[in-house]
C-alpha cells in the first residue's frame, strides 16, 4: 500500500490532488528561478505575457483575462512592481484606473522568460506523455463550475436529501 490518502480518495478529492500537483510544480519553478538568480515568481509570466501584448492594460482587464480576483492581481502586480518588472500609472482618461507597462528589466529578461515558457510547455507535454486529453477534462470542469459552484452543488444535494 502506498499510504497516500489523497490518491486513495480518488476523484472525490480532486481539488486537493490538483492543488498538490500545482504546489509541486510551483515549488520546483521557484527553486529553478533562484538557481538562475532570477527574482521572479512562477505565476508572474501570465501578467508579463498580457502586458507584453497589451501595454497599458488595467488591473480589471488582467483579472478578467486570467479569471483571477481583482485583489489577487493587485497583490501580484504590486510584487512585480517592487521587484522592478512592472511600472504603473493612472490612466489618462479615467484617473481611477491603474494601467501597467513592462520595465526595462522585464524587457531585458523577455528572451529568457520566453525560452523558459517554451521549455515549460515542452516539459509539460513530456510529463503528460504527449497526451493532452486532460485539458479537455479541465475545460469541461471549469465550464461546469461556471454554471454552479462545487459548494453550491453539494448544498443543493444536501437540501434534496432532506
Amino acid at each position: 500500500m502506498e499510504n497516500d490518502l489523497v490518491k486513495e480518495l480518488g476523484y472525490a478529492n480532486l481539488d486537493t490532488r490538483l492543488k498538490r500537483i500545482s504546489d509541486k510544480m510551483s515549488h520546483s519553478l521557484r527553486a529553478m528561478y533562484r538557481e538562475l538568480d532570477m527574482d521572479t515568481e512562477p505565476n508572474w509570466y501570465l501578467v508579463l505575457w498580457i502586458v507584453r501584448e497589451q501595454p497599458n492594460v488595467s488591473v480589471m482587464e488582467i483579472a478578467t483575462r486570467l479569471k483571477f480576483t481583482h485583489q489577487s492581481v493587485i497583490t501580484m502586480t504590486n510584487k512585480m512592481i517592487s521587484k522592478g518588472y512592472l511600472k504603473s500609472e493612472k490612466e489618462k482618461i479615467d484617473k481611477r484606473k491603474t494601467v501597467f507597462q513592462l520595465t526595462k528589466k522585464a524587457e531585458d529578461n523577455l528572451p529568457l522568460f520566453t525560452k523558459i515558457w517554451k521549455m515549460g510547455k515542452e516539459v509539460t507535454l513530456e510529463l503528460l506523455n504527449q497526451n493532452t486529453e486532460i485539458m479537455q477534462h479541465l475545460a469541461q470542469l471549469e465550464s461546469n463550475l461556471e454554471e454552479a459552484s462545487f459548494g453550491q452543488r453539494i448544498a443543493d444535494r444536501l437540501k434534496e436529501s432532506n
